[in-house]
């Protein structure tokens, strides 16, 4: 089931453009991104009229002016167009260090705040305006959620339930920056190689045999308390894999793709304190890690005190997120 609970506002995106326009990780990369974008979109430039009361669309092309309507295949491409190469030249300034350099970048952004509120006006769908067109599809795909039942539901927003009212909160700061993002998608991850390394590394490694582990019949045991003993107890998610296809399943708290297609994860760990939660907790986050699925530069962990304010929220979202998410 797809919870795409997200419309993509004019106010939250110029908010989230401005705040990642402050500190851009690196402008070059995201301008020759934007270069590539340009290259492959069709010919011609969008000229909006604002009479006041709607908003038309016009493209001039090989000398001829000729109006859009809002069913043109051409309409959104170009409206795209014209936004990406206001944000190209905002990016070209992101050292300026002149005033008159300084005030020429002021003066870009303002019009590329304008141009998306014009857009929105003229009822333009703002994501393909935005979004790459592989964040595009990502985002409006249809996705495998996790089941909840009635039980779990502890928050609702967007008329939609929640299983902590944290995850909501995090739900509304993303909202509120028109970050596009999955909750508790389906992921699946191929593991049976990694699996039958780690029994081949074990197996090799006489220094460690009789120690951390014992091998019984060609299968491997941990030496740890059978409570603790998180590779081999019923459920683990280490275990949780079918042999016929080396998989597991995770879903993870948010899931957001990056303007470059990395998909960052951001997981709450809301009952830190419960120790089966942490361990569960800590196991995804290694089968992640262990695979390669994640690293710490697309990993966001977060605990309660850390998401107890909007503020707090915001910051995480304006930091780890947003410059790397537009361009």
């Amino acid at each position: 089931m797809n919870r795409v609970i997200l419309t993509l506002t004019a106010s939250a995106l110029n908010k989230s453009i401005v705040s990642a326009l402050q500190s851009p990780p690196n402008a070059m990369t995201s301008i020759e991104m934007i270069q590539r974008a340009l290259r492959s979109l069709p010919e011609g430039t969008l000229y909006p009229s604002d009479n006041g009361n709607t908003v038309s669309f016009y493209v001039f092309r090989n000398g001829h002016q000729k109006y859009l309507s809002k069913k043109s295949d051409l309409l959104h491409p170009l409206a795209r167009k014209k936004y990406l190469m206001i944000l190209l030249e905002v990016l070209k300034l992101t050292h300026a260090s002149t005033p008159k350099a300084i005030s020429r970048r002021v003066a870009l952004i303002s019009k590329l705040q304008n141009l998306l509120t014009l857009y929105e006006r003229g009822n333009l769908d703002l994501s393909r305006v935005v979004l790459t067109s592989r964040q595009h599809k990502w985002f409006t795909n249809q996705f495998h959620q996790k089941h909840m039942n009635e039980s779990d539901v502890h928050a609702m927003a967007y008329h939609l339930p929640f299983r902590s009212k944290s995850e909501r909160d995090i739900t509304n700061g993303l909202a509120s920056f028109a970050v596009p993002h999955h909750y508790e998608e389906q992921k699946i991850i191929y593991v049976q190689p990694l699996v039958e390394n780690l029994r081949s590394y074990l197996q090799n490694n006489r220094l460690l045999q009789g120690r951390l582990y014992s091998i019984v019949n060609g299968t491997t045991r941990w030496h740890v308390p059978s409570a603790l003993d998180w590779m081999n107890v019923r459920g683990s998610i280490w275990r949780s894999y079918e042999p016929s296809d080396g998989t597991i399943e995770l879903f993870n708290d948010f899931m957001i793709m990056l303007a470059d297609g990395t998909i960052l994860v951001w997981e709450h760990e809301g009952m830190i304190d419960h120790f089966i939660y942490r361990c569960n907790t800590s196991e995804r986050i290694a089968v992640m890690k262990c695979t390669g699925t994640i690293s710490n530069e697309n990993l966001i962990e977060t605990y309660e005190e850390e998401i107890d304010s909007p503020e707090k929220i915001a910051e995480i979202i304006q930091r780890r997120i947003l410059p790397r998410l537009w361009f």
